[in-house]
């Protein structure tokens, strides 16, 4: 191998590991970031988003009166 391509091989791995440091260093501060957010968004109370029909009760839930009792003569 020639000294001249020793130095490129050389430079173009510096220039990789550069890259490699800095790609990893973005994605702990994206991951940072993410958790960052998770946890203030889960600090605010959430409210129903559905807008339905109202609830109502079925009408064979209402108190009855005990079956009258007939005495026979």
């Amino acid at each position: 191998m020639t000294p001249q391509q020793a130095r490129s091989d050389e430079r173009d791995n510096q220039r990789v590991f550069r890259w490699g440091i800095g790609a990893a260093i973005f994605i702990f501060l994206l991951a940072l970031a993410y958790n960052f957010m998770a946890q203030t968004r889960e600090e605010v109370p959430v409210a129903p988003t559905t807008q339905g029909a109202p609830q109502v009760a079925p009408s064979n839930t209402a108190p009855q009166a005990p079956p009258a009792t007939t005495q026979g003569k």
